[in-house]
């Protein structure tokens, strides 16, 4: 019954919240393209392999609390069974437990971290089965929100985003995938690669996950496309280990995989995301434009060099210590429950 209570009032929200569109005329801070304020955003995640997810949720969410985003629904491209419960674990506890989980039942199901902590805090999902669909929710919202108005932002693999594509007519859109996507979304923002071109070892884990789904997703997205690298250099989560609260469950995430990596701090790539995505290049960021990524085959991907198109990547602007302190210091900030 809490299930259903919960879907029933984050579908509520997202209903209304369609109903208002409030565009700010100009563009995002230091970005390219228009759009209204706060950023409707879609939280797209393999929360399971690695600790970072858990952090970029946790700074949206703080991002959320000063008006900066409105966080539609958070989804998982990981099947395993913990995922969904740790997102609301996380939800919970920054006062959106009745958020909208979606939760992918064909995506890889690795998890390592999250299960060890997530019975410690509270939630009502218990299992990721039990959430909807992800594909069938993405369809519903979508379908519920004003024209170019939701930005997605993929810190896992693409298997969500390839299967939304894929998708036909439904009770919720007579458009199929391709064409809600493009009727809907203003901005796929994807944490993957190192660029402009990445080594064959290091920066592709969320392409190779799932290889069918970035090579369909690179090559058929029907709209902009921001690749976000950066982040290995940017180090967070020490403060937040030493200095979060208890009753935060994403401190106690980020302590089993620094106590099982032997590691005092971790790489930010899903941060810087969601950074992106909610607050554009700001004084963070530069974007580079001039080509596009191709996938020659579903084992590789590369930028190539060209016209403007409607893919882009991320460069430093702000040096990656300072960077580190902005997100540490969201990391830290309470919730505004």
């Amino acid at each position: 019954m809490a299930i259903w209570l919960r879907w029933f009032g984050a579908a509520a929200r997202v209903l209304a919240a369609g109903l208002v569109c409030v565009v700010v005329a100009g563009c995002r801070s230091g970005g390219s393209l228009e759009s209204e304020r706060p950023v409707a955003v879609i939280f797209d995640t393999d929360i399971g392999t690695d600790v970072d997810d858990a952090g970029s949720l946790a700074i949206l969410h703080v991002m959320a609390d000063r008006g900066e985003a409105e966080i539609l629904a958070t989804m998982s491209a990981n099947s395993n069974r913990w995922c969904g419960p740790a997102m609301d674990a996380i939800n919970t506890y920054y006062g959106r437990g009745n958020l909208a989980i979606g939760c992918s039942r064909t995506g890889p199901d690795p998890e390592n971290w999250y299960h060890e902590s997530v019975g410690d805090y509270p939630h009502d999902l218990k299992d990721s089965n039990d959430a909807p669909e992800a594909v069938s929710l993405y369809r519903e919202i979508l379908a519920g929100r004003p024209d170019g108005s939701v930005t997605i932002v993929v810190v896992g693999w693409l298997t969500n985003m390839a299967e939304l594509l894929h998708s036909g007519p439904d009770a919720h859109s007579p458009l199929t995938g391709r064409e809600l996507v493009a009727a809907k979304v203003r901005e796929l923002v994807s944490m993957g690669g190192t660029w402009p071109n990445s080594p064959k070892d290091e920066g592709e884990y969320n392409f190779t996950m799932d290889r069918p789904a970035a090579h369909k997703v690179i090559n058929e997205w029907p709209g902009r496309i921001v690749f976000t690298g950066l982040g290995k250099d940017v180090m967070t989560g020490g403060r937040l280990v030493a200095e979060g609260p208890g009753d935060n469950p994403v401190p106690a995430f980020y302590r089993n995989f620094f106590k099982a990596n032997n590691v005092s701090a971790r790489s930010s790539w899903d941060l810087i995301a969601v950074l992106y995505a909610v607050r554009g290049l700001s004084e963070y960021f530069t974007l580079v434009s001039d080509g596009k990524c191709i996938t020659p085959d579903e084992a590789s991907h590369q930028w190539q060099g060209g016209p403007a198109s409607n893919h882009a990547y991320l460069e430093y602007r702000m040096p990656p210590q300072a960077l580190a302190a902005v997100i540490e210091d969201l990391l830290l900030t309470a919730p505004a429950r």
